[in-house]
């Protein structure tokens, strides 16, 4: 064998390796809840017990007022806070550029696809941006520009690009745009007045909702679950045409938690306000219309969205409407609760990883756990702010990403943690 041959030939297996094994830093978390929009990543070379002791913390910046989680790719972080749209250096925290436009505290996170970041704000205004400079591209208004009807607590999901068309959660079963110019391709029906829907229902609605779509395929369709004030719909991605739809027994005040699909499966984390508990249901979703599999009230989640792994579902039950929160296991055969763990005063939200919970509690305390139906097994935990007398408020997911835990509160303080190996 030639010389020059082998040494190509070692290059690619050694890059093959390092990037089976997570070596190579080539994680990327490009939008709300992951790639796969699961809140699962893929990633495997951490240190679940690295937060033991005092957490490594590399950087912190601050990055304004609001929810806004991060996106990464290519070794950037964006997000959104009261002053705009930012872009940071995933790895020193370093300011890249700012797209400084001053709008109320955003809850969406921006979504990454190739050279361009889409921002959606709490007002409605959706942003195309160039990656490399944040040099505007288009801009639309989901109100004054396609008729959408403003949530009673505003625009809060996330959008989701597939292929060539940005998918938005608006009035009954969606909107979809193309993302290369924002022109919209198919939209729906506005909802009944709210007048309307409180004759039903006394939660403050408008009719839009809060969760973000979610995709799958069924036979060699594409399809978004989107949800608003008449239920769950499931839309054909490329027309808008309406595959089926999980009408709510009761108009519900609003559905914040995205749903869970697998295995020709959907599951929805009831909603919770005060008294008012909707409960949760697994559908089966095979046939042309969902069919109830079981329903019970052992998963009442007012924000935070849930994570399966491996036939069982770990989630949130509670919310700062029902002043506490606990983490549950569910067996998703049975809906049954395997175990509870009581964590935080109001609030609670979780991302997965390699067979691992990452926990992050509203007080600012992250939990690494053993993601098993067995019981509570905590690895490590960590103050995220280390002690620091900073406002707390920490209701945006975690996010790991290349061996970096990324924490946000809603003041804006956005800490990046070490737990690489």
């Amino acid at each position: 064998m030639k010389p020059r041959m082998s040494v190509c030939i070692l290059v690619l297996i050694v890059f093959g390796i390092s990037t089976q094994y997570g070596i190579a830093d080539d994680f990327n978390w490009p939008r709300w809840r992951g790639p796969n929009g699961n809140g699962i990543s893929a990633e495997t070379n951490w240190d679940p017990a690295a937060l033991e002791g005092n957490p490594r913390i590399l950087w912190k910046a601050n990055v304004g007022l609001g929810y806004s989680n991060v996106a990464i790719k290519d070794n950037r972080l964006y997000t959104m806070g009261m002053k705009g749209v930012v872009c940071l250096n995933a790895e020193t925290g370093e300011e890249i550029w700012r797209f400084a436009e001053r709008f109320p505290d955003p809850r969406a996170t921006p979504a990454i696809e190739r050279k361009l970041v889409y921002a959606s704000t709490s007002t409605g205004k959706i942003f195309c941006l160039q990656v490399k400079n944040g040099k505007l591209r288009w801009e639309k208004n989901l109100e004054s520009d396609y008729e959408v009807v403003r949530p009673y607590y505003s625009f809060a999901a996330s959008p989701v690009f597939d292929g060539d068309l940005l998918i938005i959660t608006a009035n009954n079963s969606g909107l979809v745009l193309d993302k290369k110019t924002g022109k919209k391709v198919w939209g729906s029906e506005k909802p009944p007045s709210s007048r309307e829907i409180e004759a039903y229902w006394r939660g403050q609605t408008t009719g839009t909702d809060y969760a973000t779509p979610v995709l799958y395929d069924s036979g060699r369709k594409r399809y978004a679950v989107i949800s608003s004030w008449e239920g769950i719909h499931a839309v054909e991605v490329e027309t808008g045409s309406l595959r089926w739809l999980y009408e709510w027994e009761l108009y519900r005040a609003c559905q914040i938690s995205d749903p869970l699909i697998f295995d020709n499966k959907v599951f929805i984390a009831g909603a919770c306000f005060e008294d008012r508990k909707f409960g949760c249901v697994l559908l089966n979703i095979a046939g042309e219309s969902p069919e109830v599999i079981w329903k019970n009230h052992n998963l009442d989640s007012q924000i935070s969205s849930p994570v399966i792994l491996d036939g069982y579902i770990y989630g949130v039950h509670g919310g700062p409407d029902m002043n506490s929160s606990s983490l549950r296991c569910l067996d998703v055969e049975t809906g049954e609760v395997r175990w509870e763990e009581k964590l935080g005063e109001e609030m609670l939200s979780l991302m997965a990883a390699d067979g691992k919970l990452i926990v992050l509690e509203d007080e600012g305390i992250i939990h690494i756990v053993e993601a098993t139906p067995m019981s509570y097994k905590e690895i490590s935990s960590a103050d995220v702010l280390d002690g620091e007398k900073k406002p707390r408020n920490f209701w945006t997911p975690p996010v790991l990403c290349n061996g970096r835990i990324y924490c946000r509160n809603y003041a804006g303080d956005l800490v990046c943690i070490d737990v690489s190996k």
